[in-house]
């Protein structure tokens, strides 16, 4: 049986769903999404072997995107020869995380190009189907292992899954909620009976800016207002910077935060602690604006973030800042650029539904790789890119049934 290029993709949208599954077993957290790597890492060196050849990307900016990961990857190289990080660590980074990133983008880029619309909407279909299974499978699955932090947590009060954090369990089933909205036909009474659904199970500070993001897109969308959508992607895209920079000034949102807080500090907000990664971040490219970049995946193991038992990994974009320096006011730019013409290329689609669903399942995958780091963000560049291609290819479908 021949191995479809296609399926590659959906061992990347499988990361998420099913990252937290190795703790069952005591393997420990995000263990899963690892594991997936390496089911695909052989697997795409077989089809390299297969195939005899290296596929070009077809969109130019997926070309810059896998260019601006390659020379991270060479700052990496410059850092580890250069002492800037310890040489074996250094080393770990970069053939665990690094390298790999490239080789994972460029797979998920050539290979989200080349589908077809069916194939896209049929893995988008997937990916729904292996996230309820994976809700349903870890309720009866936690009891054979009920740890702290695994499917439950806080005392069995709050619920995510296989999915690791509650992050990543608010951005997956909001996403399945609007590919199923795709399918059916989006409806208001279903969304809000999510919402409250959501914010009951999870009871997370990612609950607000997802939903945030979710109803302006919508908003926006239904009314056409292209300019204002792309203003709210440009605001998604420097707030965790504006917030890492001023972090201080944001106290003001403890009052909507999901659990109680004494002090907006490390010690005394639950939502400060999330926020701080941001802040050392940012910290570090103020410090050293001019610096040579550190490289990608750096960060954490350099002589410049000290206080790295509370980065956690989850930086984000404020980590492509911090790592790449003074090449960030190039690429910053750039990922606004990128996001922006696939909003263009939604914005294009007739259909109402359509319109409405892929360019909120954009957002919301935007927003969750801007605030999340490491392979999680796999799954949601791997959702992007294959909008990228419904939107691109959904126009085309029409015309050519138009014209028929």
């Amino acid at each position: 049986m021949k191995f479809k290029i296609k399926n590659f993709l959906l061992l990347f949208l499988l990361m998420l769903p099913f990252g937290n599954f190795p703790q069952l077993f005591n393997f420990g957290e995000d263990t899963g999404s690892l594991l997936i790597t390496l089911v695909i890492l052989p697997l795409f060196i077989a089809w390299l072997v297969l195939e005899k050849k290296l596929y070009v990307p077809l969109r130019q900016n997926n070309k810059i995107l896998l260019l601006i990961i390659f020379i991270g990857i060479i700052f990496d190289l410059i850092s580890i020869f250069a002492g800037t990080v310890n040489f074996s660590d250094g080393l770990i980074v970069l053939l665990q995380f690094s390298i790999p990133k490239l080789l994972f983008i460029y797979l998920i880029v050539v290979i989200a190009e080349r589908i077809s619309l069916m194939q896209a909407e049929q893995l988008m279909k997937f990916f729904t189907i292996i996230v309820v299974i994976s809700l349903f499978a870890s309720v009866f699955l936690y009891f054979l292992n009920p740890i702290p932090e695994f499917v439950f947590y806080d005392g069995q009060t709050r619920f995510a899954g296989f999915h690791f954090e509650l992050v990543n369990y608010t951005y997956v089933i909001l996403i399945c909620f609007f590919i199923y909205s795709y399918f059916k036909k989006f409806s208001y009474i279903n969304f809000v009976i999510v919402l409250i659904f959501l914010y009951f199970s999870a009871r997370t500070n990612a609950f607000y800016p997802f939903v945030g993001i979710a109803i302006l897109s919508i908003l926006l969308t239904r009314l056409k207002m292209l300019f204002i959508t792309k203003l709210m992607l440009a605001s998604v895209i420097i707030l965790t910077p504006l917030i890492g920079i001023f972090l201080d000034y944001f106290s003001f949102l403890d009052i909507i935060a999901v659990r109680q807080s004494t002090e907006f500090s490390l010690e005394g907000s639950s939502l400060y602690v999330r926020l701080y990664p941001w802040a050392l971040a940012m910290q570090h490219i103020l410090d050293n604006p001019f610096m040579m970049p550190i490289g990608l995946g750096m960060l954490g193991i350099s002589p410049y973030i000290i206080e790295t038992e509370n980065l956690f990994g989850g930086t984000g974009i404020t980590a492509i800042i911090a790592e790449y320096g003074i090449l960030s006011i190039f690429i910053m730019p750039f990922i606004f650029i990128y996001f922006a013409k696939i909003v263009n290329e939604c914005s294009k689609i007739m259909d109402k539904n359509a319109r409405i669903c892929v360019l909120t399942i954009l957002m919301l995958s935007v927003t969750y790789i801007c605030i999340q780091s490491g392979f999680f963000n796999l799954t949601a560049w791997s959702i992007s890119i294959i909008i990228q291609t419904i939107a691109l290819k959904y126009s085309n479908k029409k015309l050519n049934q138009n014209s028929a």
